[in-house]
């Protein structure tokens, strides 16, 4: 509801951060789709390069911007607001992290499931639906506990790794807050695809326009929120350990 309120007096920022973004996704999903094959190696490697330059960095910026105003900090100089060359890096470096993590996740649900071959299941099924709900199911959980690493290399300057120990350490005792956060957060989303699966298209589109025009500029302020609170409680140190913070 605090989100909610933020959103309410400064919706035209936040949500103008949101619709840049979708349209540098867009916009380059569209330049790959066309250029093809027509274009040089080297051109190809330019368009990567802006693009995910424009998309990582606007969000750190949104992140920013929410972590501000969830702090009361309303109006700040421009400067304030652009991340610098290490946040950039150590932001995408945790993308390629959490990518690896799936893969190494993928795999040992593959590698555990692989028994029940012998027991009479369909390899079909293992590989289509047993795996990719079991590396789901453990990723969420990874998410969720290092879902406000951002945040600390954003607010604390800090670099990747210990930016994903303090957000486990954050996290710990709050992942079922968390995953009733985003549940919340997720409603409208979860409404949407069940009205669309019945049949009900217009009760689909009402929930769309939610998801689009309030759900999806909120979540930066609803997680920005949660973080500035939770770290008003925190108790642990600067530079917590990752083995005692898992369980």
């Amino acid at each position: 509801m605090k989100a909610i309120g933020i959103l309410k007096s400064h919706y035209f920022s936040i949500a103008g951060l949101c619709f840049l973004l979708f349209i540098t996704s867009s916009l380059s999903s569209y330049l790959a789709f066309t250029l093809g094959d027509s274009s040089g190696s080297v051109v190809k490697g330019v368009l990567c390069f802006v693009f995910v330059t424009l998309f990582f960095g606007t969000q750190l910026v949104l992140i920013k911007r929410a972590l501000l105003l969830a702090q009361g900090v309303e109006h700040t100089d421009f400067k304030d607001y652009i991340p610098s060359a290490k946040q950039f890096v150590n932001f995408l470096m945790g993308f390629i992290l959490y990518s690896f993590l799936l893969g190494i996740v993928y795999l040992l649900s593959s590698t555990l499931s692989f028994p029940l071959l012998y027991l009479g299941a369909d390899m079909e099924t293992l590989s289509m639906e047993v795996n990719p709900f079991l590396t789901g199911l453990i990723m969420m959980f990874v998410l969720l506990r290092i879902t406000f690493f951002p945040y600390f290399i954003v607010d604390k300057k800090h670099g990747l790794f210990r930016a994903c120990r303090l957000s486990i350490a954050l996290t710990k005792g709050n992942v079922i807050n968390l995953l009733l956060l985003m549940l919340v957060v997720g409603t409208a989303y979860i409404l949407q695809v069940s009205f669309e699966y019945l049949g009900y298209f217009i009760i689909a589109k009402i929930f769309s326009a939610v998801n689009t025009f309030v759900i999806i500029p909120s979540v930066s302020l609803v997680m920005a929120v949660a973080y500035h609170n939770m770290m008003k409680d925190y108790k642990g140190g600067d530079d917590p350990q990752l083995l005692k913070n898992i369980i």
